[in-house]
């Protein structure tokens, strides 16, 4: 599925396959999320996102581009098998 990130979607919860929360997405921005991981995001996930970390207070956050993205909802962000 090609889906459509908008800054609609900050906040959302972003799960894996399994449904289990890995992440919040922090900032949209063209058609890519940022995601603050959260302690499910396994070390794999994080492999194959790209890191960003924001110098200014060190959080560290993954970008999500829209590819890896299978269904957005009112609530979630549920990614593809990474």
């Amino acid at each position: 599925m090609c889906a459509n990130l908008t800054v609609d979607d900050e906040g959302k919860r972003v799960v894996n396959t399994n449904g289990k929360e890995i992440g919040v997405v922090q900032d949209v921005d063209a058609g890519v999320a940022y995601v603050e991981p959260g302690s499910e995001m396994t070390d794999s996930i994080k492999s194959r996102l790209r890191r960003e970390r924001d110098i200014a207070d060190g959080m560290e956050n993954y970008q999500v581009d829209e590819d890896y993205i299978d269904e957005i909802t009112a609530d979630e962000i549920r990614l593809q098998r990474l």
